[in-house]
């Protein structure tokens, strides 16, 4: 063979292995290298990525620790407490000198272990639907303690802010009620022996729930006046509406008024309408509320000399039997 030839088949095989090589690098090794470049992309992207994870993970920690911030105010908040209006019931009613004493429970969820302080709260209580005690009181003074949800407190009625003795009252049966921003009519009453005073309601209504009380009464005391037919008892007021006399116009409020501070005296007293008795039925004075001591005497004579003894002169204190 000549050299020519095997120079000619030297350049063929070089060629060949030339074509060959670049087959195999342009489809398998060429794939490779980009896949490795990826392989080393893809590191890079994740850590682009896992730090993107990361600074989204602070920014979601941060923005948790914000709603956990906002969770812990709007908890705050909620743990807030507001003591509203509580609901209040009649424990036991007393007297003390001629004031009302009540001791009323108060109620309330939302106090829970607050105090409720308004100012202006018309506490009103109910009897067999007739108010039997009204005044407006401050319990910015003397807030009302709660532990659980519950307190209690006393509360002292002058004569113008109750109308019923206190043992007519059925505390088990009464309501209480509480309003707030009541007017109130003048200052409140000291406090008296622990019993927060009150400050009047509207004359108008002292007026009425008085002449509704007295109706009660007169009512109330027939059957107890009914044993004066056959004994003798004393009269200590007898009044008119509109009379004037001790120094003023005796109204409603005034009446029923003077006999709550006699029965505050004499357990026993009595409230009677003259014109439904014999007695002053037949002397002409039959439009009178009159007020009996209730006490029992075997005739005139010891009757009228009770009077004296307990300090009432002839003009204010008279032997009377009701027939």
């Amino acid at each position: 063979m000549t050299r020519g030839a095997v120079a000619a088949i030297v350049a063929v095989t070089v060629a060949v292995i030339a074509i060959a090589a670049f087959g195999v690098w342009w489809f398998v090794l060429r794939d490779d290298a980009s896949a490795q470049s990826g392989a080393v992309g893809t590191p890079l992207s994740g850590e682009s990525s896992e730090s993107s994870d990361s600074n989204d993970a602070g920014d979601t920690a941060d923005s948790g620790d914000a709603d956990a911030r906002g969770h812990a105010s709007a908890g705050d908040e909620s743990r807030t407490v507001v003591c509203t209006v509580p609901d209040a019931s009649l424990s036991d009613v007393r007297l003390r000198g001629t004031l009302l004493i009540a001791s009323v429970d108060f109620e309330s969820e939302s106090c829970e272990d607050s105090a409720y302080s308004a100012a202006g709260v018309q506490v009103t209580i109910q009897d067999d639907g007739n108010v039997v005690a009204a005044a407006v009181y401050d319990f910015g003074d003397a807030p009302l303690e709660f532990d659980d949800g519950t307190a209690q407190a006393d509360l002292a009625f002058t004569t113008v802010q109750y109308w019923r003795p206190y043992d007519q009252i059925d505390a088990s049966n009464a309501s209480v009620e509480l309003i707030e921003d009541a007017t109130a009519s003048g200052a409140s009453a000291a406090a008296v022996g622990g019993a927060l005073g009150g400050a009047n309601v509207a004359d108008t209504d002292i007026e009425r729930y008085a002449q509704l009380a007295m109706s009660w009464q007169l009512d109330h005391d027939t059957t107890a006046a009914n044993t004066f037919y056959s004994t003798f008892t004393t009269q200590l007021s007898s009044k008119q509406y509109g009379m004037q006399v001790e120094g003023k116009t005796w109204k409603y409020r005034d009446i029923y008024e003077q006999f709550l501070q006699r029965r505050a005296k004499h357990p026993n007293a009595l409230f009677i309408w003259s014109g439904d008795y014999p007695t002053y039925q037949e002397n002409g004075t039959t439009d009178f509320y009159v007020i009996l001591s209730g006490e029992g005497f075997g005739s005139a004579a010891d009757a009228t000399a009770w009077c004296p003894a307990n300090g009432y002169s002839t003009d204010d204190c008279i032997a009377v039997d009701l027939q």
